[in-house]
């Protein structure tokens, strides 16, 4: 049909340019088809319905743990059940909120008192934060240093 796998994200694909873009993304048996004009994604749909046994579930509203609203106002992208699961994964949904998730001073010493950490818990938590800052990029900095304890093990940080 004439599309180009993105040479920086090999699940998209892009048909034209300028006002005559298309582009699908791909994600097992989902597409999420877009365009700049509404008739070329609904000629495309209907190209896509001869070929294949598929189902048009209309605007997207959620797509792997991410919500998405759109009204005339815009997009918002949100993963508040996501987040949730983070949180009771550590056990954490009693906790008071932050305005600013990292003291500006932290300081890691290996000659720490805490309790030792188990690796693959910790590697699963940072890995679940690293999915969640597409839409909460206020925790990006935060996550990408607690990130950095993954490269060796963890006590070696502390």
């Amino acid at each position: 049909m004439g599309f180009k796998q993105s040479a920086h994200e090999a699940a998209v694909y892009r048909r034209g340019s300028g006002c005559n873009v298309l582009l699908v993304g791909v994600y097992v048996d989902d597409l999420i088809i877009t365009g700049a004009e509404e008739q070329k994604v609904e000629v495309f749909k209907a190209q896509m319905k001869k070929a294949f046994d598929m189902s048009d579930l209309s605007l997207l509203g959620f797509y792997l743990s991410v919500k998405v609203r759109q009204d005339a106002s815009g997009i918002a992208l949100r993963q508040t059940h996501y987040a949730k699961r983070i949180l009771e994964l550590d056990s954490m949904t009693g906790y008071n909120l932050a305005h600013t998730p990292m003291e500006e001073k932290l300081k890691l010493s290996r000659e720490s008192t805490g309790e030792e950490v188990d690796p693959t818990h910790y590697r699963r938590l940072i890995g679940s934060l690293r999915y969640l800052v597409h839409t909460r990029p206020d925790i990006a900095f935060v996550v990408r240093y607690m990130s950095r304890f993954m490269e060796r093990p963890i006590m070696e940080h502390l």
